[in-house]
């Protein structure tokens, strides 16, 4: 090889990297970054093949090609480009003729590694530990640079490194698998050495490819219309091979994972020849040998077998793209493994369309002949910005996927093409119109987009003239784009479009627009429908905007959320209610603040107010009796609503609301009963991290005695110690858990009866009520704060004081006062 870069040089045809800047009558490529002691330093690449200063870059824009590695280096040589035929970078060749690239390391370093390997296996034939182990790390350290562009080649020296992992002696005694690689770890290197670097992309295998393996069955795998079922006891009556499952010198070749990349080995022989020179997309349920594959490194044991399923692969030229699939849906492969054939041919009937058109929604591609005539006027394009998971339909090398996301991906300095999904494109053009802003020169993009009235992304696009200006336009029934075939073989046409299209271009050169335009766009002409199904993020976004720029009342703001709710209900979407949309109840609050709202407080329930209300409960109403208990409860263990009764009835949990079970009647010295009840879910105890317990003390006599209320409602027979604690009747005289709805309903039907203002209270006016009674009992606060269980101190405002306690401060001051005074005229 030397020999002919020798010539190549003498007829004018080499790019060389040299440590000179000067050097006279050639063109500079670009430069390579190095930084050795805090000095950065740079090595110019020259190519003899052309004169000065007509080259790809002149001597005065060295920085434009700028690479810092073997793979950046393979970016320099792309179709169509006049430059070297050979390029020698950091101790690696690259040839480039008509488009193909050959990587090969270079004589020089061939030598230097063949010298080392030598070396080590002369100390290795000495006998015992006489290796030294930094000679076989650095012998290691050069094969992994080598492993770059010998393809494989790390598959030989798995045994060197497991040796260096188990034994940590200075010197180290060579063992016969390290041995035999290295005898043919040179062979390996001359062998493979001038991997074959594809300029153009490399076509993707699309059609369903799958793989499962049972250990007590067998082994099956499905490609396209092709398939195999094969079982151990079969593969066990053929000769055998050392790598085959099973064998009794291999304890690991029995494991699952040596069994699914054995299968794998077995389709790849079979159908090795339909898949030759592609990228292909193999679907495997274990994740560690999909880790296995990417790297081609495992277990020591799985090294001879990963060598087999290697050799494959190079033979047919095969690039394999192993993607996870979850167990539940490798149908077909694992019907096939349990020997389950009729089974597996009438699965493929019934879900081969439909199977075929979930797999096929993001893999739309524009017809090449439209797209080329794109790509001549306003390209070359360096990235496609929108492609299915493997770049089955990229036009461009580069492609970013759903996993890279668009949304958030970095557009700047890009010239991008995009068919965008149709179905919700706004976020990414947004995200475009970011970079573009942060910078102008330099970022440019063409789009397909649909002609959807009303959509936000095609109504943002429209109301942009002066950003986007449409450069081809397609009416409805027009036949654009590709897909691959429901019965295989590639890609085919998938009927006209149902719309109108068109494709847009943002120059790369600046151009101007203002915030005001992309808010009115949104807001007034597209925004319901991206609103539609509304995440909390947007409907509070929604509700500031009523609030701030349309001047609108916070609780009128609210109300249009109910306009938002009919929307959803009449096309069939799922609305999630505004009081459990935490981001919308905090920018309602916030609204609230801005516009001075004060904030409502119930009227708390006290002793009295409950002695009124229990002399009008019916005696023989079942409801009011279950109700008036759950009403005293909340009084004297300071409950919240939502701990005596569920928002709907089909809402109860026994794991977190209140249970017969959590309830309980301890006797206490003097002979009076009390009642303890165990909280295990609330506000404050969101993950049953700990129980909160609360009690209550009999009240003899009492009407409003918590204690026998509760004893009471533990009698209702035909409920287990799981059933709810409070519980109605429905009209079949079925019992059914306490809801907040017929608890305050109930309540206020009490209060109006006892002469009370219904409208004054709420089902939280008993938490405030039994706090403000225990303060004006005098009981300390924090007897009042670990009863209710309060995270903070806003207990604090639930104790109300009455005149008289309001007057305790004031006397005690009037009375320190007089005392001060007459104190003062004694000594005068």
């Amino acid at each position: 090889m030397q020999a002919e870069i020798l010539k190549e040089k003498a007829a004018g045809n080499v790019v060389e990297v040299r440590m000179h800047w000067k050097v006279q009558g050639i063109s500079a490529v670009g430069i390579v970054e190095r930084e050795r002691k805090g000095v950065i330093k740079f090595r110019p690449v020259w190519d003899y093949s052309r004169p000065e200063d007509v080259g790809v870059n002149s001597r005065i824009d060295l920085v434009k090609e700028k690479f810092a590695s073997v793979k950046d280096a393979y970016s320099l040589l792309r179709p169509g480009l006049w430059m070297a035929k050979v390029l020698e970078f950091l101790g690696v060749e690259l040839s480039t003729t008509e488009g193909v690239c050959t990587a090969r390391i270079s004589e020089d370093r061939m030598l230097v590694v063949q010298a080392k390997v030598e070396e080590v296996r002369r100390l290795g034939a000495l006998g015992g530990p006489q290796v030294p182990r930094a000679k076989l790390e650095s012998l290691l350290g050069l094969l992994a640079f080598c492993g770059q562009v010998v393809y494989g080649l790390s598959l030989y020296t798995r045994f060197a490194h497991a040796l260096l992992s188990q034994c940590k002696a200075r010197f180290l005694h060579l063992n016969d698998k390290v041995v035999q690689d290295l005898k043919v770890i040179c062979t390996v290197m001359r062998l493979y050495n001038g991997r074959r670097v594809r300029l153009d992309r490399l076509e993707v295998k699309w059609e369903w490819f799958s793989t499962d393996a049972s250990t007590g069955v067998g082994m099956g795998a499905v490609l396209d219309k092709r398939w195999f079922a094969v079982t151990w006891a079969w593969l066990r009556s053929q000769p055998q091979e050392d790598f085959f499952p099973f064998n009794p010198n291999n304890p690991k070749s029995k494991d699952i994972g040596y069994l699914e990349l054995f299968t794998l080995y077995w389709a790849l022989v079979l159908w090795g020849k339909h898949l030759e020179g592609k990228s292909v997309v193999v679907h495997i349920d274990n994740k560690c040998v999909i880790g296995q594959l990417q790297r081609w490194w495992g277990p020591s044991e799985y090294i001879p077998l990963l060598r087999q399923l290697f050799l494959v692969c190079v033979q047919h030229d095969i690039r394999l793209l192993p993607t996870y699939i979850a167990s539940k849906d490798n149908v077909y492969a694992d019907l096939l493994s349990r020997g389950q054939i009729s089974a597996f041919q009438r699965r493929c009937r019934e879900d081969r369309h439909h199977s075929v058109w979930i797999e096929d929604r993001d893999d739309w591609m524009l017809l090449p002949n439209l797209w080329r005539a794109l790509d001549v006027q306003f390209g070359p394009f360096t990235v496609d910005c929108c492609v299915s998971q493997h770049g089955a339909n990229s036009f461009c090398r580069v492609g970013w996927t759903k996993e890279d996301d668009a949304r958030v991906m970095d557009f700047r300095g890009h010239n991008c093409w995009g068919n965008l999904p149709f179905s919700g494109f706004l976020e990414i053009i947004q995200n475009f119109l970011r970079c573009k802003r942060q910078q102008q020169r330099g970022t440019a993009g063409t789009f397909l987009v649909p002609v959807w009235e009303g959509d936000p992304g095609y109504e943002l696009v429209k109301s942009l003239p002066e950003v986007f200006k449409v450069v081809r336009r397609w009416p409805a029934r027009s036949t654009l784009f590709t897909a691959p075939s429901p019965q295989g073989g590639g890609r085919t046409y998938w009927g006209d479009t149902r719309w109108a299209t068109m494709v847009v271009r943002c120059p790369p050169h600046p151009v101007e627009w203002t915030d005001s335009v992309l808010t009115g766009v949104t807001w007034s002409r597209g925004f319901l429908a991206m609103m539609l199904p509304a995440t909390d993020d947007v409907l509070a976004w929604w509700v500031v905007f009523m609030v701030t720029d349309r001047k609108v009342k916070p609780s009128t703001a609210k109300k249009y959320t109910s306009g938002v709710r009919a929307l959803h209900l009449q096309l069939g979407l799922v609305w999630v209610p505004v009081r459990e949309r935490w981001a919308v109840h905090s920018a309602l609050q916030g609204c609230g603040r801005r516009w001075d709202t004060p904030s409502k407080q119930t009227m708390p329930i006290g002793f009295e107010e409950l002695l009124q209300m229990a002399v009008v409960v019916d005696p023989n109403s079942f409801l009011e009796i279950v109700v008036f208990a759950a009403m005293l409860t909340a009084f004297f263990f300071f409950f919240r609503k939502d701990n005596v009764s569920v928002e709907k009835a089909d809402a109860w949990n026994p794991r977190g609301h209140l249970v017969r079970a959590d309830m309980s009647f301890p006797v206490l010295e003097e002979g009076a009963r009390q009642v303890d009840i165990r909280v295990r879910h609330s506000k404050t105890i969101q993950a049953g991290e700990r129980y909160h317990t609360v009690r209550a003390v009999e009240v003899p006599g009492s009407p409003i005695c918590v204690v026998r209320a509760l004893w009471r409602i533990g009698q209702l027979p035909n409920l287990g110690p799981d059933g709810p604690l409070f519980c109605t009747e429905d009209a079949k005289g079925r019992l059914k858990p306490l809801t907040h709805s017929v608890f305050v309903a109930v309540f206020r039907k009490l209060a109006a009866r006892a002469g009370l203002d219904p409208a004054a209270y709420t089902g939280h006016s008993f938490r405030r009520g039994g706090a403000t009674a225990a303060f004006r009992l005098q009981v300390q606060d924090a007897l009042i704060q670990a009863h209710g269980d309060w995270a903070s101190e806003c207990y604090k405002l639930y104790c109300d004081m009455d005149a008289a306690q309001q007057l305790i401060l004031p006397s005690a001051m009037a009375s320190g006062a007089a005392a001060a005074t007459r104190a003062f005229e004694g000594r005068a």
